[in-house]
């Protein structure tokens, strides 16, 4: 009998702490989020430019492309451009790093 007892409380006290959980939580003004459409962009003055779009900033002609010239998917930032409108390649670090 004092192990029905027992498992009683057990079940009691967690529901108490379950239900305790549930309002300290609340999930109002929950943004969602969905993962359909991500596509990699720059960002200027508060407005998105998909990758190859040509802006002026300080006189001087930039173009939204990838940040390391050897990643074809990676992270877009704004890059001077030429007069054509490509990206200028970055010069190769002289020394490798070994971490």
């Amino acid at each position: 009998m004092t192990y029905n007892k027992f498992s009683f409380i057990n079940l009691v006290l967690f529901s108490v702490f379950i239900s305790g959980y549930a309002y300290a939580s609340p999930k109002l003004n929950k943004a969602n989020l969905f993962l359909d459409n991500l596509n990699a962009v720059c960002w200027y003055k508060d407005a998105k430019y998909s990758e190859g779009a040509l802006i002026v900033m300080a006189d001087k002609l930039f173009v939204c492309a990838n940040k390391f010239d050897n990643q074809d998917n990676g992270q877009l930032t704004w890059r001077i451009a030429d007069e054509n409108g490509q990206p200028i390649p970055q010069k190769p670090k002289k020394s490798i790093r070994i971490n």
